[in-house]
């Protein structure tokens, strides 16, 4: 077992200090949204480990001014939807040999105004290899720029991970490093 630790992204650490240290309290309005913008995150999750595409898809959105972003530690990329989740189905290989889980929790939401929010989500995943038992784990966390769109339903339009800690590697990342 490989242990790596990674500093954090600075911008990405940046804005999750700024989440923390914002006190304001809540509105009844935004108390109403809440639960809605911390399903979207965990229907991030599910959707990843389950395999459902059509899902995962559906928790992003392009309809911000700037597109759909996505900052993983290497930089910031502007991608559609469909382009995130085959970089996705590609970094945790063919579900029929792996388990996959992701969890968030300690989850912090920042209003900008009534329809644009940013969730702090401190995250942990785990990628079991079913051929020979071999982990994948990380820890980190994620801020996310969530939308709520035309339809009335919040969504991702900025995804930021940024790990702290990663036990092993992934295949795909092994693979391609050997190559």
């Amino acid at each position: 077992m490989q242990n790596i630790t990674i500093p954090y992204n600075e911008e990405t650490l940046a804005l999750a200090r700024e989440i923390i240290r914002d006190v304001r309290p809540y509105t009844p309005e935004q108390l109403a949204e809440i639960p809605a913008i911390l399903a979207t995150k965990a229907r991030y999750f599910w959707a990843n480990d389950l395999n459902d595409w059509e899902v995962f898809k559906d928790v992003y959105t392009d309809e911000a001014p700037e597109g759909f972003r996505v900052s993983m530690g290497g930089g910031e990329k502007h991608l559609t939807p469909d382009e995130q989740v085959g970089l996705n189905q590609w970094s945790i290989g063919p579900q029929e040999n792996m388990v996959p889980m992701h969890f968030g929790h300690n989850q912090i939401v920042q209003f900008i105004d009534d329809t644009h929010a940013r969730v702090l989500t401190r995250m942990n995943d785990r990628h079991t290899y079913k051929d020979n038992g071999e982990v994948y784990a990380g820890w980190g966390f994620y801020v996310d720029d969530m939308l709520k769109c035309s339809d009335g339903v919040w969504r991702i339009s900025y995804v930021r991970l940024s790990y702290g800690v990663m036990e092993n590697q992934l295949r795909c990342i092994k693979n391609r490093n050997k190559g």
